[in-house]
């Protein structure tokens, strides 16, 4: 009899245990870490759901951590995904985003952006002779002449979104000399190729 009253006891601090923790008044914090490709890429209209409970929150530019204020109760469910609508200028993920709350899923969801990926480029005046090539940081593009001709250039790797770029001239063609015009250049990636550069050979 003494053990039923026990057991009886138990189950009842139990059930008072989890009913406190249920709903707002549970005991796990709903969080995780954001990352951005590339690291220097700044995204904006960023929202987060929990499809378990509903809670939408919004995530200010550049953060690199979250967290839902509704806690949750062990074992309660939860689904954390990129509330609509989505960022314009990146394409953003979820991973280790659902499952049933515990302090072992709870606090390793993982949120990673991708800066949407565009290409720069513009146009060379007065090209006359052969040997211009242009650099963005490690990435080079040769420009060949075309008659005296305007010629348009792109450079091969795209560049992400609210990333940095900055145009040189790597090598000069064969007796002349060719300046980057400093109008868009150095400058941040736009949410659209950037095809205004303009080079000017003399």
């Amino acid at each position: 009899m003494k053990s039923s009253f026990l057991r009886a006891g138990f189950a009842l601090l139990c059930a008072v245990i989890l009913s406190s923790c249920g709903g707002n008044n549970g005991s796990l914090a709903l969080s995780g870490t954001i990352s951005y490709v590339p690291a220097t890429a700044t995204i904006t209209g960023l929202s987060l759901i929990n499809n378990g409970n509903g809670e939408k929150i919004a995530i200010d530019a550049g953060a690199t951590s979250f967290i839902f204020t509704k806690l949750l109760a062990v074992d309660e469910k939860f689904d954390v995904e990129v509330a609509a609508p989505a960022p314009t200028n990146a394409n953003c993920v979820a991973a280790s985003n659902s499952g049933n709350a515990s302090v072992y899923t709870v606090y390793y969801v993982t949120i990673t952006c991708t800066a949407n990926q565009r290409v720069l480029g513009g146009t060379v005046k007065g090209l006359t002779t052969t040997g211009l090539v242009l650099a963005n940081g490690a990435d080079t593009t040769a420009v060949l002449p075309a008659g005296g001709a305007d010629v348009k250039f792109t450079f091969p790797t795209k560049v992400g979104n609210t990333s940095q770029y900055g145009v040189t001239v790597l090598t000069q063609p064969t007796g002349q000399t060719c300046t980057v015009d400093p109008t868009l250049n150095p400058g941040t990636m736009p949410d659209a190729d950037q095809l205004g550069l303009g080079v000017t050979c003399k």
